[in-house]
């Protein structure tokens, strides 16, 4: 078992294994009426004519494990599982019966249980699903249980996960971890929060992608059509720091105890550096990045400095000072809105909602409707300079989903 084993003993382990066979899990997903979801991904595929890189999709032994042997299993399964379309581009780890073992234990949840069913393909979530997905990102067993805190997240309707899988935005999910837990794992809420550097960070947002991967199905341009992309999906998983955080935490702001860990997930359309004040974010979201959020509704989340937090807590600004600054002052012109590409292009088709019709009516339309629909986020370097940052939203219905961490005794 993986267990508390360190990172170096772990790495020589897998290296010795690879002498031997590998006994491997799939991380692919089925129907709940028997299929594979990899069948029809196959057909997208070569509609798309992504064959040439994805040379083995649909082949594979249609069973649970699957037996890799060879003087060098791990790098087989890497590429194989690559060709496969079950990774996201980088190196996985394999996710061998031992290991995901260790992961469900850490769960603490039955390897049979059902989730739900991942969007736009149904694939079934199963709790060992969701294990052999962290696995492969390289999630330690104590990661578990955020995992699966934030695979049951993404199954809920407000999620949209259909949408979000199959849009040509580049929408992501943004997790944030609120509670003692994030210390703990280790995960990062200073200097560079939203990576690279710290493990829990980047497995536990990576394996929330597989997962979406794997069991939803959603494949770049054979299912998912993000124009772009972003860097976001892979990984924008961060916690809000408490230290340093003067106002209520984000769990008690949802209605749990300071004692909970709680994991939150919203959509987020992209992260936009502002160096600057609560002026300097109002300028951001007034801007045409929140076309989507008025568009659509939902939350936007802003991270905000510790220097500027206590600067302005220092002022005896609450939070609901800095949401209701934001609202007032995330404001555009009519004319500016209405010539913007989204309302300008799709003036005739898309019935606005009142909040933004009414704004237009009076010269002043908001990124969101209220300001509880902003999300505040203490996290980034203890430092003497404001670098915070801006995460519009797109999609419906409005999303913000906290999910209490079942704590386990592993």
């Amino acid at each position: 078992m993986i267990g508390k084993t360190s990172w170096p003993v772990l790495n020589e382990r897998c290296r010795v294994s690879e002498a031997d066979s590998l006994w491997v899990l799939l991380p692919t997903g089925q129907r709940a009426s028997g299929e594979w979801i990899d069948d029809t991904l196959r057909a997208r595929a070569e509609e798309q004519g992504l064959l040439d890189r994805l040379t083995q999709v649909a082949a594979f032994p249609r069973q649970r494990v699957e037996v890799v042997r060879g003087p060098n299993a791990g790098a087989e399964v890497n590429e194989t599982f690559y060709r496969r379309g079950w990774t996201d581009g980088l190196p996985i780890v394999p996710p061998t019966t031992n290991r995901v073992d260790g992961m469900l234990r850490a769960g603490g949840q039955p390897r049979h249980q059902v989730l739900g069913e991942a969007e736009p393909l149904k694939g079934v979530v199963t709790v060992e699903k969701v294990a052999v997905n962290a696995v492969m990102a390289g999630c330690e067993d104590a990661h578990m249980p955020v995992v699966l805190a934030a695979a049951a997240a993404l199954l809920e309707p407000e999620f949209n996960l259909r949408g979000v899988q199959t849009t040509d935005e580049n929408v992501t999910p943004l997790l944030v971890l609120s509670g003692r837990l994030a210390k703990t794992l280790q995960m990062n809420s200073r200097f560079g929060a939203l990576g690279p550097g710290w493990r829990a960070n980047a497995a536990i947002g990576r394996a929330v992608r597989l997962i979406m991967h794997n069991l939803g199905g959603g494949w770049p341009a054979a299912v998912a059509f993000a124009g772009l992309g972003q860097p976001g999906r892979y990984s924008l998983c961060l916690a809000e720091d408490d230290e340093f955080n003067p106002w209520e935490s984000l769990r008690e702001e949802l209605g749990f105890t300071v004692d909970d860990d709680v994991l939150v997930v919203q959509r987020a359309e992209s992260v936009v550096n502002v160096t600057g004040g609560l002026d300097d974010l109002a300028s951001v979201m007034a801007s045409a990045t929140s076309a989507f959020s008025r568009m659509h509704g939902g939350q936007v989340a802003v991270i905000i400095a510790p220097y500027v937090a206590k600067m302005l807590a220092d002022e005896g600004k609450s939070k609901a000072y800095v949401k209701a600054y934001l609202h007032e002052h995330g404001q555009c012109g009519a004319a500016e809105f209405e010539k913007s590409w989204l309302p300008a292009r799709l003036a005739s088709q898309t019935k606005w909602p009142r909040w933004v019709r009414d704004g237009v009516a009076r010269d002043s339309v908001p990124a969101v409707e209220s300001p509880d629909h902003i999300t505040v986020i203490v996290a980034g370097g203890d430092i003497p300079i404001p670098q915070c940052a801006y995460l519009p939203t797109w999609g419906f219905p409005p999303c913000r989903i906290a999910k209490k961490i079942r704590k386990t005794s592993v």
